[in-house]
């Protein structure tokens, strides 16, 4: 049985989003596909800064669709509340970025 996550509401334009947060099952299965290497296009990757638009698929009901739609000042607005809802994941992504960035380059 899937248990609710905490979430909420958001109005993005003319849709609806519900934004969750993430469980630590599905933090560990971002990880596991992280480390197979990105498949999105720059746009994905680079567009919100910090959070590519993959991962901000997993914290809410946004399709790619709905995502190709919105705008990036709506898009970021999801962002933040993605950000509200999953602290200790995003603190976790900072952390690791640290972690790349320290590492001595081959």
């Amino acid at each position: 049985m899937v248990q609710e996550t905490n979430s909420c509401e958001l109005q993005v334009g003319s849709q609806s989003v519900i934004v969750r947060e993430m469980t630590v099952q599905q933090v560990r299965a971002f990880l596991q596909d992280a480390a197979k290497g990105g498949t999105g296009d720059v746009v994905d990757a680079l567009l919100l800064g910090d959070c590519e638009l993959g991962t901000l698929k997993r914290m809410c009901t946004l399709t790619d669709e709905q995502i190709n739609e919105l705008k990036p000042s709506e898009l970021q607005a999801v962002k933040a509340k993605c950000r509200e809802l999953n602290p200790d994941f995003f603190a976790m992504l900072t952390k690791l970025t640290d972690l790349a960035k320290a590492q001595p380059a081959n």
